[in-house]
């Protein structure tokens, strides 16, 4: 007798090798704890990271921290804890769009969260007390004789430092497994190490918004960080899918390699649900399902019909 489908779902796991480009079947239980562990990831991170008032060691707790929960967050929302990363992923084709624009919300809820959390545990530190708080990205911690340009290069450069680990070990296959979430932390603490000094290294529109939000702070600059993070994560994505393709939820991707007419592929990368005809019934598949069980050397769209004879067998 064959193995019950259900068994053989990764749309509920992730990958071994790969962290950044899992994710759960949006109607599988799993979905809503994945929502609820990017908040509280980014909420600590974005603590965690503001609290540090060492300039020595704080690229390093920073860089731990993120490292500490993505390692956290990992097995259940492939541990993105920043926008850059989950719109990086969603425009290359590796996220859907209904999971990125949740995950987004939540990790701007879990920063401001975060924030409120420095604002209540801080001695000294109260909400809408303006530039000087911590945590925050503003006029006291952009180095002296910083141009907007320069502000503007700098948190490009990082994050698309960043952004590349995050594709070279989370993202591609084969990845680097369980050392991914220590080597994207490993990047952080080399980019706030060197450009900490001149813009504060935020690499991570969450970071800038949470203390924003809150505090009130930044708020002349904080467009300059964001759109730099922007930048960073179409300029990321564009070199990975230069060398190593698209990613399987880009529409013009999964056209190809599954068969599939242009409004399928439209809305499975909306969705991140194939279309029926390739899955079995329950609806959790994942195209990471889809791909496993195609046919060696054989479109996808005729493989239902192998795959309803074997679930037979």
């Amino acid at each position: 007798m064959a193995d019950n489908p259900k068994q053989k779902h990764r749309g509920a796991h992730v990958d071994a090798e790969t962290v950044f480009s899992n994710y759960q079947a949006i109607t599988s239980k799993t979905f809503l704890v994945s929502l609820m562990v990017g908040f509280i990831g980014t909420m600590m991170f974005t603590f965690l990271g503001s609290t540090v008032t060492d300039k020595v060691f704080g690229p390093w707790v920073n860089g731990l921290a993120l490292a500490v929960w993505v390692y956290s967050a990992a097995n259940i929302s492939g541990g993105h804890l920043n926008p850059a990363v989950t719109f990086s992923t969603l425009i290359c084709g590796f996220y859907p769009v209904l999971h990125s624009v949740l995950y987004v919300i939540l990790q701007f809820c879990g920063a401001i969260m975060g924030a409120l959390l420095v604002a209540g545990l801080v001695p000294g530190v109260s909400v809408g007390m303006g530039d000087g708080a911590p945590g925050c990205f503003d006029s006291t911690i952009i180095g002296k004789g910083l141009s907007h340009s320069q502000l503007f290069g700098w948190e490009v450069g990082m994050t698309f430092t960043l952004l590349s680990v995050v594709y070279a070990c989370g993202v591609a296959k084969p990845g680097h497994g369980s050392f991914t979430p220590l080597a994207v932390g490993l990047s952080l603490v080399a980019c706030a190490g060197t450009g900490g000094q001149w813009t504060g290294a935020a690499l991570n529109p969450a970071r800038v918004v949470g203390p924003l939000a809150v505090f009130k702070c930044g708020t002349d600059v904080a467009y300059i960080y964001i759109l730099a993070h922007i930048l960073a994560a179409v300029l990321a994505c564009s070199i990975f899918a230069f060398v190593s393709g698209w990613g399987p939820l880009s529409p013009f991707q999964s056209m190809k390699q599954l068969c599939i007419p242009w409004h399928q592929a439209v809305v499975m990368w909306m969705t991140g649900s194939p279309p029926s005809c390739l899955t079995h019934a329950d609806g959790e598949q994942t195209i990471n399902d889809v791909l496993a069980n195609k046919p060696g050397g054989k479109c996808a769209a005729d493989a239902p019909s192998d795959i309803a004879a074997r679930d037979q067998a």
